[in-house]
């Protein structure tokens, strides 16, 4: 009687597959990256993950300010951040992100654990950012606007629910930016 049923439900599967509506996010290799395009401003917009605790770090936020610069060293991308708190508290943090030779992925310096993959977003102005550490798997969500259309929010909902994120965090941005501070 199992083998049957095995079968039945091997079909669903297919079938299942066959319609939905998922589509596979496009990967773009890091270390291919058109760097003129990425570089410079960006505003952190949502984020989504499979448990609330990945996105737990996120829900103090009102607003953050990123800028992506080239460091001297051509194999090295130093982000900023200008991180404003609900409270109106601003907190300035930065990352070297490491260029590896024929990797997809940015390896973060100083934690060695973290995988970081940049995919294509819907939206021109968008970029989608997925972040694998030990502790948490969430993707993310920046825009080179402060209120990115709708229609670009729904994609990035629709690829996250296509992973398995069901958790999403709009961040508000409902407060001016900070300035950029040294770190």
């Amino acid at each position: 009687m199992s083998g049957p049923w095995y079968y039945i439900l091997y079909l669903y599967g297919v079938f299942v597959d066959a319609f939905s509506l998922c589509e596979d996010p496009v990967k773009l290799q890091a270390s291919e990256l058109n760097r003129d395009q990425y570089l410079g401003r960006w505003l952190f917009v949502a984020a989504a993950s499979a448990s609330p605790s990945s996105l737990r770090t996120f829900t103090s936020l009102d607003s953050t300010l990123f800028n992506m610069t080239q460091s001297n060293n051509a194999e090295q991308l130093q982000l900023r951040a200008a991180i404003r708190l609900k409270t109106g508290q601003c907190v300035p943090k930065s990352w070297v992100y490491l260029l590896k030779e024929g990797s997809a992925d940015l390896a973060t310096e100083g934690r060695p654990h973290m995988k970081t993959e940049l995919f294509s977003a819907k939206c021109q102005d968008s970029i989608i950012v997925q972040e694998t550490d030990q502790d948490y798997h969430r993707i993310l969500l920046y825009s080179r606007v402060l209120h990115p259309a709708e229609e670009c929010i729904e994609d990035f909902k629709d690829k996250a629910s296509c992973l398995g994120m069901e958790e999403f965090l709009l961040i508000p941005r409902t407060q001016d930016s900070c300035e950029f501070q040294d770190v």
